[in-house]
């Protein structure tokens, strides 16, 4: 695409800017993370980055990969289990750099990395303030335009109904902190997330749905999401887990097999979300308008 090279020359200068891969977790997902770090292993062998896998209590080492288990809920003494967002907050206390790349454990990966982009969109980041990059949008009924920043990057809508979302992605730390809320669920964390996201000025990117999306080629390549629903989703795992050798009980979690209901209930919910967040983000722009009248 024309222009990708000149914005390349412009960033190479601070393509070394510290990340951390941060791989959100918990303990009962333990056995996602043998096949998920020995396919990072596999298609990025380079892999420069510290990596912290958000853990509550246990401890995991992969060799040849700086894995550091963050062990959050060591000395939780509340009542249950710590809250999905307090979790992910006490990680990102953990992280020392300023940028990261979050990832979560069913994140198979059955590609190679483009480190390269990574790079420079961390550089670009840096240069033109962007606080957040989707490296994995898939809603092509967001309303999402193309960005005058980089000719392979796009500007999520202010209004999209999931403006804020837990796909693979690079931020800067202090936003994506600034936006959890102790005692959120990641669900609620990607609705109400979104929500807090309409009362703010931050413009989020992704990666163009026209380059990446129609080759099937993205920057950190896998199938959203391993796991559905507790169970294994047999597209993003069975045939990359046979070509690596990946040996793995499939019969403990079993395979998610939606319905026929439950396959034509999916773009109904999906429309009814998006109608029931326009109303939630006009809401907010009202109420925007009534503070800024006010003071």
């Amino acid at each position: 695409m024309k222009g990708t090279g000149n914005h390349r020359s412009r960033l190479k200068a601070v393509h070394t800017l510290p990340l951390t891969i941060l791989v959100n977790s918990c303990d009962s997902f333990e056995d996602c993370w043998h096949p998920f770090f020995k396919l990072l292993s596999i298609y990025w062998p380079q892999c420069p980055h510290p990596i912290v896998l958000n853990t509550e209590q246990k401890v995991f080492v992969y060799s040849g990969l700086d894995v550091r288990a963050s062990r959050v809920a060591e000395g939780w003494r509340g009542q249950g289990r710590l809250p999905w967002s307090d979790c992910l907050l006490r990680c990102l206390e953990q992280v020392d750099t300023e940028y990261l790349l979050y990832l979560q454990e069913d994140y198979f990966l059955n590609g190679p990395v483009d480190q390269g982009l990574i790079g420079e969109f961390i550089a670009l980041m840096n240069q033109q303030h962007v606080p957040h990059i989707r490296l994995m949008e898939l809603d092509r009924h967001a309303g999402h335009r193309p960005s005058a920043v980089h000719p392979l990057l796009w500007e999520i809508h202010e209004r999209a109904d999931y403006r804020l979302n837990l796909q693979a992605g690079l931020w800067r730390r202090d936003t994506l902190q600034s936006y959890l809320q102790p005692g959120e669920s990641a669900w609620e964390f990607e609705r109400w997330g979104t929500r807090r996201s309409y009362q703010r000025t931050d413009k989020f990117l992704c990666q163009s749905l026209d380059h990446f999306n129609a080759r099937q080629r993205f920057v950190v390549p896998y199938h959203p999401t391993g796991i559905v629903r507790g169970r294994w989703y047999e597209p993003a795992v069975k045939n990359v887990f046979a070509e690596h050798g990946i040996m793995v009980d499939f019969s403990k979690r079993g395979f998610h097999r939606p319905g026929l209901v439950r396959r034509w209930l999916i773009p109904w919910r999906a429309r009814l979300r998006r109608a029931f967040m326009k109303v939630v983000w006009l809401q907010s722009k009202v109420s925007g308008r009534s503070r800024a009248t006010s003071q």
